[in-house]
Formats: structure tokens, sequence, C-alpha cells
């Protein structure tokens, strides 16, 4: 029996989801282009319908993909502001 455990490595294409006042905190910070909207899309998806999302990126290009995803998948888009480290997609579902 080998001593050490294989350690799970993170896929590159992932989202992490919490909760704060009703809203869906979604991280994607860090990816880039194609991973990110991969990862929003799974991520919105177990959404309920009505939910209202920040989508938190390092990537600034990121605004007009979503923006487009957005439209295609009826899904509001509220707007992309700048924080000190990222960007801030707003999106309802």
């Amino acid at each position: 029996m080998w001593p050490f455990k294989k350690q799970e490595q993170k896929s590159p294409i992932y989202a992490s989801t919490t909760f704060a006042d009703g809203v869906a905190i979604i991280d994607v910070r860090g990816q880039t282009c194609p991973g990110y909207l991969l990862a929003i899309n799974r991520a919105v998806d177990d959404l309920a319908l009505g939910t209202r999302a920040q989508l938190l990126i390092t990537y600034p290009p990121c605004g007009d993909d979503v923006k487009a995803w957005s439209n295609e998948r009826n899904i509001q888009y509220l707007g992309m502001r700048q924080d000190t480290d990222k960007w801030v997609i707003e999106i309802q579902k």
C-alpha cells in the first residue's frame, strides 16, 4: 500500500459559487477564454430562475463575451464595474 494519497487537482475550468444576501457570487478569477465562460455557464445552470449573480473575473474582455452569452440564454445582463483587483459583472437568471 502506498503511504501517500494522490492529491486531486482542480480542473482549469471551474467556478466557486457562494451566496451573500441572496446573491450568488460566482468566482472565476484567474481564468481566460474560453474556460471562464464554460465555468460561468455551468454555475448559472445550477441557479434558480430569478437569482441575481455577481461574476468575479480578472480578464476584462470577458465582459463582452458574457453580454453576448446572456443575450443568447435570455439572462439579464445588468452591467460591469471594476473593483480594486477584479471586475464584477452582474446578471440575473
